[in-house]
């Protein structure tokens, strides 16, 4: 299988738990991940409000971020943005849609499927995928770097492994949680 670029939208990137899979296994070759400053910029808003993140802290998280995976963040063509606002669908997720024709992804990785039109996605290659189901195609494709994700996740995490694993249903259901385990069995 080769590498997909996979556009991630911001309701995966507020979860520490998702956000640290996805980010390692892009270091570890499986995907190359992107996001947009306006994907960053709902994602550090949901962190303040929802979390109480300050904004020195989101601030922090996306430079860690970007420098960490530093193609990641991408510009959006104002072309692009003319074909998203030509587009039926949910208006605040238009930013998204452009974001991932600017990044030419392969895979929209979002958790909000419904917000996305999906035969217009599949007629331009956009693949909408959430995490759960980009988990179990990595565990399938790329299990050692998933394996490898698993590992600095747990490693760098506060959270015991048992937590970690937990969080991970509840953020993208038992058919993640089932890839994960299956990769570290081996």
């Amino acid at each position: 299988m080769t590498i997909s670029v996979v556009l991630a939208d911001a309701n995966i990137l507020f979860s520490r738990t998702l956000r640290d899979y996805f980010l390692y296994v892009a270091d570890a070759g499986a995907i190359e991940i992107h996001w947009s400053q306006q994907i960053l910029d709902e994602m550090s808003r949901n962190l303040r409000t929802e979390l109480g993140l300050d904004r020195n802290a989101t601030t922090r998280l996306e430079e860690l971020m970007n420098s960490f995976i530093e193609y990641a963040l991408i510009d959006i063509s104002p072309a692009d943005v003319a074909i998203a606002n030509a587009v039926e669908m949910d208006a605040g997720d238009r930013h998204v849609l452009a974001a991932a024709l600017s990044a030419d992804a392969d895979i929209l990785l979002t958790d909000n499927i419904k917000h996305f039109p999906a035969d217009w996605m599949f007629d331009h290659g956009i693949e909408l995928l959430t995490a759960g189901e980009l988990l179990a195609r990595l565990a399938d494709h790329f299990p050692n770097e998933l394996r490898a994700a698993h590992a600095r996740t747990v490693r760098r995490s506060p959270k015991s492994e048992t937590d970690i694993l937990a969080t991970l249903e509840r953020s993208a259901g038992p058919a993640a949680l089932y890839a994960i385990r299956r990769v570290i069995a081996v």
